[in-house]
């Protein structure tokens, strides 16, 4: 539609068969539409029904070109027939049948208007041309323009036929016949001028020309019977095709049904699948659910098995101490307590939901624990690195006190030598410059005693070390205790894991299991089923194409047939 609107000529084309053909079942829309001939060929049975018969031609062609060509070319040949024999004109039919399988596929639709000039040159030159003329006033006025200009196009290539020369056999035979009477003439006349010649001479000619006649009219009575029975065998012919197209439709349309059923089926299998699919992960997610229930309602019901088996162990010692009661009188306590128990029991019973959460509350510690584990080894490891270098400055500041002492020691000694020293010089000689020097000698002991004395106090904090190490390792002591404590517990669980997982696997596997069989069976039956639908399809196709392949060689053979009679 959008290109019907955009080309003014081909929106008149469309109204043009839609306004003034009253015959026509599916008005076009667009140029597309006529290239099947089927609009065409309904047009034109207004004007001529034993020319163009629309019931001679296939209809609901789809993609099928080569049946669309067929039908143009049926169409062609019906017009050419009409020109020279009802118009008696002519056009440039061979130019129009080049472009016919072009036009059939939808690849040239302007050389369709060839057709279209055509069929406006018979509407307006027929013998019912004022009714369909009085029709085509009726479209719009840019319609009507654009009509006319394809009209101007057409007669500029429509000329006369020539009859005579169309029907030169014709006048051949006729020349035979008249060429007789010419002899006889020409015999008679030979005879008045000479007269000479016998009677008997021309009686002869005029027998042999008589019998000549009649060989001619036996041998065209011949080639008239033998041309009614080549179209009589012509129309039978022409009935066996059109029988042949319609099974060959109806085959079409029962095959198209089939394809048809075939791709329902293939979609409601595919939904079904889907759906299958859908379960599948429903049922395995509810399996899984109903396999935690299941876990927890088995440790429900085996505790309350054996808080019944207590409750009837405990009834039939009630039963056997209701018998003795009367002469035991002490034994009523016993049950009371027995009944105490029986009530604890279900009390606890009924507290089994909550140790299940203390346990996945111990679980959830255990990991904490194992983290906590992790950091503390790494703390001891750095504290272990920091003990060992304290170590180290312990060992070296001992060292460094034990030099300081000897030093001090060597200081000491020297320094009571020099003062007896000086007290023989002052009681031998009172110099002055040597008590200097002395007393400047005793300065310098002094200093360095004070040094060392420093040297010693920085020296005694080596001590306090040890106590520090000591207490590292008791607390690395107690590290180890807890790190053993976290590895037992870690143990534990691990146990507790395998044993639950070894369980989950004894009961689910065979669940599991039977879902993946089924799960197979139907994705087999779906991959027979896509299987099956790609063979009908391969199948039809082939049909398709060695009935379109056998409709094409027939058309071909027949009418390679007509062009070698009338050549």
């Amino acid at each position: 539609m959008d290109e019907s609107e955009e080309d003014p000529r081909a929106s008149a084309v469309c109204e043009f068969f839609s306004k003034v053909f009253f015959s026509v079942t599916n008005p076009p829309e667009d140029l597309s539409d006529l290239c099947d001939g089927v609009v065409m060929f309904e047009a034109l049975s207004e004007i001529s029904l034993d020319h163009f018969d629309p019931t001679t031609i296939a209809r609901d062609l789809g993609e099928n070109w080569a049946l669309k060509a067929t039908n143009l070319r049926k169409l062609l040949r019906n017009l050419e027939e009409y020109y020279h024999e009802v118009l008696e004109k002519d056009s440039d039919f061979e130019s129009i049948s080049a472009h016919i399988n072009a036009i059939a596929r939808g690849e040239d639709l302007d050389n369709i208007l060839g057709f279209v000039e055509l069929i406006a040159v018979a509407v307006t030159t027929c013998e019912d041309k004022e009714v369909f003329v009085s029709r085509m006033m009726e479209m719009e006025r840019e319609s009507m323009g654009e009509l006319q200009e394809i009209l101007q196009d057409a007669f500029k290539v429509v000329t006369d036929f020539d009859t005579e020369n169309a029907g030169e056999d014709d006048d051949a035979d006729s020349l035979i016949f008249e060429g007789g009477g010419g002899a006889d003439v020409s015999r008679t006349s030979d005879s008045g001028l000479f007269p000479s010649h016998g009677d008997s001479e021309v009686s002869k000619e005029r027998d042999e020309l008589r019998q000549a006649l009649q060989d001619a009219k036996r041998e065209l009575g011949q080639a008239k019977s033998q041309a009614a029975i080549e179209k009589e065998d012509c129309q039978k012919e022409k009935g066996k095709l059109r029988a042949l197209n319609e099974d060959l439709q109806e085959r079409l349309a029962k095959r198209d049904e089939e394809l048809a059923t075939a791709e329902q089926e293939i979609s409601k299998n595919k939904r079904s699948l889907k759906e299958a699919e859908t379960e599948v992960v429903d049922l395995r997610e509810k399996s899984a659910s109903l396999a935690d229930e299941l876990d927890v309602e088995k440790s429900k019901v085996l505790g309350l098995r054996k808080s019944e088996a207590m409750v009837e162990v405990y009834r039939k010692k009630l039963d056997a101490l209701q018998s003795t009661s009367q002469n035991m009188g002490g034994m009523e306590d016993q049950t009371a307590k027995y009944v105490e128990q029986i009530m604890t029991l279900e009390n606890e019973n009924r507290k089994i939901p909550i140790l299940q959460k203390h346990l996945d509350d111990s679980q959830s510690q255990g990991k904490k624990l194992e983290s906590r584990i992790a950091e503390a080894e790494d703390a001891l490891n750095s504290k272990d690195a920091e003990i060992s270098k304290l170590k180290n400055d312990a060992t070296s500041a001992e060292k460094a006190k034990k030099m300081y002492q000897d030093e001090l020691n060597e200081l000491r000694a020297s320094h009571e030598g020099a003062a007896d020293a000086a007290l023989a010089l002052n009681g031998v000689s009172g110099s002055d410059e040597n008590t200097k020097m002395l007393e400047m000698e005793n300065a310098k002991l002094s200093a360095q005693m004070e040094q060392m004395q420093i040297g010693g106090a920085a020296s005694v904090p080596g001590g306090d070390t040890d106590s520090r190490v000591a207490e590292l390792e008791k607390k690395l002591a107690e590290k180890d205790i807890e790190v053993a404590k976290l590895v037992t517990d870690k143990e534990k669980l691990e146990a507790y894991t395998k044993k639950t997982l070894q369980k989950f696997q004894e009961k689910y596997l065979v669940a599991l299991q039977d879902c993946k069989a089924k799960l197979k069976e139907k994705h087999d039956k779906i991959e027979a089923l896509e299987m099956r639908g790609a063979n009908e399809k391969a199948a039809q196709k082939r049909e398709e194409k060695l009935m379109s392949s056998a409709i094409f060689e027939l058309g071909m053979g027949i009418m390679s047939n007509r062009l070698g009679k009338r050549g």
